[in-house]
């Protein structure tokens, strides 16, 4: 694992290293995943396998998602079924 500083613009833009850059294949679409203060920058490609090792799999992401269906009172028929 390799760590760098870079300075983000005024813009919020900024430059990956190339030797980061080349290490990650040269890819030319990144996916930006926004957790808490933790910025991930991954190859586009790569994004499905990293979603699920890296931030607890696709159920934590979902969870947030479908708060409003699942918390609903029409749905707690259910509960004792």
């Amino acid at each position: 694992m390799q760590m760098r500083t870079v300075r983000a613009s005024a813009k919020g833009q900024f430059t990956i290293p190339k030797d980061l850059f080349d290490a990650m294949g040269d890819p030319r679409d990144l996916l930006l995943i926004q957790d808490g203060m933790r910025l991930v920058v991954l190859p586009a490609q790569e994004s499905a396998r990293a979603l699920v090792d890296d931030l607890g799999g696709w159920e934590a992401l979902a969870a947030p998602a479908f708060a409003d269906v699942w918390d609903n009172e029409a749905d707690e028929v259910w509960d004792h079924a």
